[in-house]
């Protein structure tokens, strides 16, 4: 993995809200829209989806339209879930930057 691609995430994931927000996303394994990221972490929802954009453009979280028809009329809200595969891969890179330090 380069550098190229590592500084975005650093960068996104050196806010501690953000940090907390995508721990939780990939404890949780789970989607959720902006309202409720934003109740549990009790921030207003647009501070929560200036977070989530971010997180996004580091690949970190992956957004998509909620597909489920409801009795609302409107677009349907977006759902946000940790990018696990980038976070898989991020687990990996630090066990080899920890092995490499440890020797």
């Amino acid at each position: 993995m380069t550098m190229d691609l590592l500084l975005p995430i650093f960068r996104s994931l050196q806010d501690d809200t953000r940090n907390r927000i995508y721990r939780y996303l990939v404890e949780s394994q789970e989607t959720f829209n902006c309202q409720e990221l934003a109740g549990v972490f009790s921030i207003h929802p647009n501070v929560m989806r200036d977070h989530l954009k971010t997180l996004e453009h580091a690949n970190l979280v992956i957004e998509e339209r909620n597909a489920v028809r409801t009795n609302k009329t409107g677009r349907k809200p977006m759902l946000y879930r940790a990018n696990l595969s980038l976070s898989t891969v991020l687990s990996k890179w630090n066990q080899e930057v920890y092995t490499a330090v440890s020797l």
